[in-house]
Parts: structure tokens; sequence; C-alpha cells
């Protein structure tokens, strides 16, 4: 690959961080019990290998064999029909499994992920955010390429452009289709009529998700196709669609608001529904951008498959909330607020899952508060009101979550502005904690996340004139 190449496919990823909205903005229980017997079957072939590069387009750009994940692409091929019923339609498409190579270590639930293409590529938001809690607790993940921008063609980071010789079966009707495509992607992953990307791991549960387009895009298949396939067993909408009221959801639905999509519109009460609002943040943010650009988008322009060491080593960086101060804060191209979403994200993902398994529903959050139709900001720039993580009421940055396009901006506190809030650094990390317990008790804090917050908050002490012994 030439440097002008290279150089202008990372530029493109720089452009793309921010991602764009493309669209505006119970009972539970049951146990992966969908049949999907009226979603049609579907072909699976593969795993897929060969091509230019010998690997898939957005593969993990680390190594997850050393995490016991096996990674392997498949096709699937059938007769898509769409909603409402128009002329079916053949295609091809991909997917990405990820999934724990020993049975003993899968926890029986697996992720879709409705990757977004706003971008002309794809770009897989909730798995960047919550892959931390797929590894630990056991979860297989689908990287589900079901629009047609993100298959072919320009930019480069297309499959068909990247690799033609490995991808020329590829053909997609066009996304119309995408929906019936989902559900038979869906339906292959739980009971396959053929090859099954799965291995011989027991499928309980399927749990699908997406961010800002494709959760627009999920929105519309949990209103309009999923009591008709009923071949999915909950949703993750992340950052788009509309507040779900009508019909209410068949399955258990997590919807997640940032302040970009803040609305006085009151969301539904329904039993299978949720809306958490969450202050502080914004539709797209640091560690995703970070992880996007230097480590996927190093990887599709020909970079080599690091070791996992190396996901662990762009944490110390991209973890930042704001804690510690960094030239890149500044650069929201680079996907700008350093509000943790993912802690959010993985917290949904684990309610959805127990929802499913147990029928025990997730906390309701606290709403947005607005005044005269608008949102409602503290002295630093948060939203008030909503489900609030520590560095929100315990700020040590203004966190701009709805400047500077989607992505929004952090700049840090000065010195003496963090003086006057917290005397030592120590009267900073006690009052962290305490607050750090009540959001996990809450519920919207999974005790793993709370332990990686506080610990960034227990390095921040150089921030401080004074550090002083935390003694709580």
């Amino acid at each position: 690959m030439s440097v002008f190449r290279l150089a202008a496919l990372v530029a493109a990823l720089l452009l793309a961080a921010c991602g764009s909205s493309g669209e505006p903005g119970g009972t539970g229980g049951s146990g992966g019990s969908h049949s999907g017997a009226r979603v049609a079957n579907a072909t699976v072939t593969g795993p897929v290998t060969g091509g230019l590069y010998g690997h898939p387009l957005w593969d993990s750009w680390y190594d997850l064999s050393e995490l016991g994940y096996v990674e392997e692409e498949y096709f699937i091929s059938g007769t898509a029909k769409t909603y409402p019923a128009t002329t079916p339609a053949d295609y091809t498409t991909r997917i990405i499994v990820r999934r724990p190579a020993d049975a003993a270590r899968f926890n029986g639930t697996v992720l879709l992920d409705w990757v977004n293409v706003t971008a002309q590529f794809e770009n897989a938001v909730d798995t960047l955010e919550a892959h931390q809690l797929f590894h630990r607790d056991g979860y297989a993940y689908v990287h589900v390429s079901a629009q047609a921008a993100g298959l072919c063609c320009l930019p480069e980071l297309t499959p068909k452009m990247w690799d033609p010789a490995r991808y020329a079966p590829i053909s997609h009707p066009g996304d119309d289709y995408a929906f019936d495509m989902l559900s038979q992607i869906a339906k292959a992953i739980r009971a396959p009529a053929g090859t099954a990307p799965m291995g011989g791991l027991k499928v309980q549960r399927i749990i699908a998700m997406g961010q800002s387009q494709s959760a627009s895009r999920l929105y519309d298949y949990v209103t309009q196709v999923q009591r008709d396939a009923s071949v999915i067993d909950g949703f993750l909408i992340h950052s788009g669609g509309g507040r779900v009221h009508e019909p209410a959801p068949a399955v258990p639905v997590i919807q997640l608001f940032s302040e970009f999509e803040a609305s006085p519109e009151e969301p539904s009460h329904t039993a299978n529904y949720r809306a958490w609002e969450i202050a502080g943040s914004a539709h797209q943010n640091f560690w995703v951008g970070y992880h996007q650009v230097f480590g996927a988008g190093l990887r599709a322009v020909g970079g080599i498959q690091r070791p996992t060491s190396a996901d662990e080593d762009m944490h110390d960086t991209a973890a930042n909330y704001g804690e510690q101060v960094h030239p890149l804060q500044l650069a929201c191209i680079v996907a700008g607020t350093q509000f943790p979403m993912r802690y959010l994200v993985s917290s949904a993902i684990h309610h959805l899952d127990r929802w499913i398994r147990t029928g025990v529903a997730p906390p309701r959050g606290a709403r947005f508060e607005f005044g005269n139709g608008a949102l409602r900001k503290d002295p630093y720039g948060n939203a008030l009101g909503g489900i609030r993580l520590p560095m929100v009421d315990l700020p040590v940055a203004r966190s701009n979550a709805t400047l500077c396009g989607l992505g929004g901006v952090t700049v840090p506190l000065t010195t003496p502005e963090l003086t006057q809030l917290y005397a030592t650094h120590a009267d900073y990390y006690c009052r962290t904690k305490e607050a750090t317990q009540a959001v996990m008790e809450q519920g919207f804090l999974l005790p793993a996340d709370a332990e990686e917050l506080l610990g960034r908050a227990m390095g921040a002490r150089n921030r401080w004139l004074v550090a002083g012994t935390p003694d709580c």
C-alpha cells in the first residue's frame, strides 16, 4: 500500500470517528424460546479464507485467541423479503463471528452488532464500547454486515473494494431487505440448517444491538418486524431511533439516549421497555474514536494483528474520562468527549441478558431535566437529571457533549478550579468512591467497571498540588 493511499484511508477514519445519526434521533424471561418459524432459512458457507490479505476486513485488530476466543468469517445467502412486502430478492452478505473456544466459557448469549455504515464503511460501535464485558463474561458476538453501503463500494474500506477476490460472492439487494436479512442471520446463529457458525455452542439467547443510524434501524425492526420474525430475544438501541411507544415491544428493549438525543417527550412505561438518559454523554465518544483510528483503522490499512496486550495498553489513553490532560481532548475529529458511555452500554447488555434469562427487569433511570423545552445544564456543561456517573456530579473536566458536531469536547479543569472543588486529591477520591458505590447499587455500573473507574480516579493525584492520603 502506498504512503499516499495509507494517509488517505487514515484521514477517512479520522473524519468518520464522530459518526452521524443518519436519522433523527416486562416481562422478559423468554430464555431464548423464539423459534423464528416465519423466517426463511439462510445458507451459511465458510469459514471464509483466502483473498488478497488472508483475513477479513474489520477482523479484531488484536489476537483474540490469547483470550480463548475463535474468530471466523462466514457468508450468509438467502432470499429476503421487505416490510411491507414487495418482490423478494436474493442476497449474500457476511458476518464475523467471535465466540469462546471452550463451550464451558460460553454464557449462552450471542450479541449481533448491526454495524454502523454512516461513514460509508463499517464501524462496530457497540462492540468497541463493550468488548471488555464480552470477554470477561463469555459472550459470543457477531459483526453483522446488514447494509449495502458497508459492503460496496467507495471508499476503499468496504469488502468489495478492499479485497475483491475474497468478497466476490457478496451481493446486497438494498437496505429495504436488511430487516429480513438480520432475521435470517439470527436464525442461522440460533438453529442453523447446515453449517453452524457457532460451532458446537448451544445458543440460548440472541440480543441485537446498534448505535446511531444502526439504532434507528433497530428501532424500526422492533416496531415493525419483531412480532413477525420472533427470532431475537432482546435489543439494545443506542443513541438513535424515536421513543418506543406503540406497539409495545414484544421482547425486552433498553434504549440509551445521550444528551444529543435529549427530548422532553415522555418515554414509554411499558413492561418490556427501559429508556436510560445519560447525563454527560455525547452521541459519540473518545473511547470509540480512539479504538477506531488507532486499532481497527490501522489494521484495515495494512497493519499486523497485534497481541492482546496492545488493547490493554490502548486503554491507558482511551479510558481517560478527563482526569488526565491529553492533547486529543480538543480534537473532536477523534470523537470528542471522554465521558465513559461504555460503562452504560456494558451495564445495559448485562441487564438485558438477565432480563431475558430471569424476567428481572433493569432499573428505571431518572429523566433529563428541561426548561422551556431546552435541556437544562449545570455550570460544568453537563445535563441536569438523567443517570449520573461520578464524573458528572464530581467533575474534573467540563463535558460539552453537544459541541463540535456529534462528538463533543472535554476540557480538564485547571488546578485552581480543582482545588476550589476538592481541597486535596484524597478528598476527590473519597467522594468519587462513595458516588461510585451508589451508582453501582442503583444498577447502572458493573463492579469491574467501578474498579476501573476508581483506579483512574486514584491515578489522578498528579492533578493536585496537595495529594493527601485517602482514608475512606
